[in-house]
């Protein structure tokens, strides 16, 4: 497709938009989970891009607004040669563009730039407010919600027993550890877990149940299991105690 100045326009006026999506994304990302990447032809990632770039270009207009405001009562604004406002550039379409002195083009750029970081600083911001993320996390993580929420209180820690698909005469490989970092695909299922302090043992599968075989090894500070391995998983939610928070936070200060 050859590139054309409609392309190029379309692409300005939804990066408002783009950056908006792109702010909440990163704002959703914790320590303890990374979120699902968003599904193709998502209707609610749509949704964000439309309103983010409407949301841009409002924060865009009225900053020209008041800036045209702030230049008619006051002395301290810069006289240029061409109208900084690039949304009256743009209306205005390339009518007249080889008067326009080189320096518009830069200035209306960076105008849209600055537009768009300021646009997804906001999203950011806004992703971290607990009064949204309580309402968007069961959307985002689905089945962790509870744990994540737990962890995001700073009062909880995860703890993970993970079944392996290793085994050999009944008999397979497991791991228990604390969860460092938890990253979910695009059916919220684990395709990648990250244990901190990890023991090993190993679980037989009898007509009486899993039964499960201590074995004497040194734990694993830091294990990486990816879905390809694991058999099944389960978590705990484990809550501290008020004396521990109170060692965390003082060792913290």
């Amino acid at each position: 497709m050859a590139f054309s100045y409609s392309l190029f326009l379309a692409l300005l006026l939804l990066f408002p938009g783009f950056c908006f999506w792109a702010g909440w994304r990163v704002g959703q990302w914790t320590d303890f989970l990374s979120p699902a990447p968003d599904e193709p032809n998502s209707t609610f990632t749509l949704f964000m891009i439309v309103f983010g770039t409407l949301f841009g270009h409002l924060l865009g207009t009225a900053f020209f607004a008041v800036q045209g405001v702030w230049c008619r009562i006051t002395d301290w604004c810069f006289v240029t040669g061409f109208d900084p406002n690039i949304y009256r550039a743009l209306l205005r379409g390339t009518a007249g563009a080889s008067a326009v002195p080189d320096l518009a083009f830069e200035v209306w750029l960076f105008s849209m730039l600055l537009i768009g970081a300021s646009t997804g600083v906001f999203a950011h911001w806004i992703s971290r407010r607990e009064a949204v993320h309580a309402k968007a996390d069961p959307i985002t993580f689905g089945w962790l919600a509870p744990a994540v929420a737990a962890v995001k209180r700073g009062d909880s820690f995860v703890v993970a027993y993970v079944l392996t698909k290793t085994s050999h005469d009944g008999i397979s490989v497991a791991y228990e550890g604390t969860v460092q970092q938890i990253a979910l695909d695009g059916d919220q299922s684990i395709k990648l877990v990250v244990l901190n302090d990890v023991d090993r043992f190993l679980v037989r599968i009898s007509d009486a149940g899993l039964v499960r075989l201590e074995t004497e090894a040194t734990p694993i500070s830091q294990l990486q299991i990816t879905a390809a391995e694991i058999a099944n998983v389960a978590l705990e939610v484990v809550q501290a105690s008020a004396e521990d928070l109170a060692a965390v936070q003082h060792l913290d200060k």
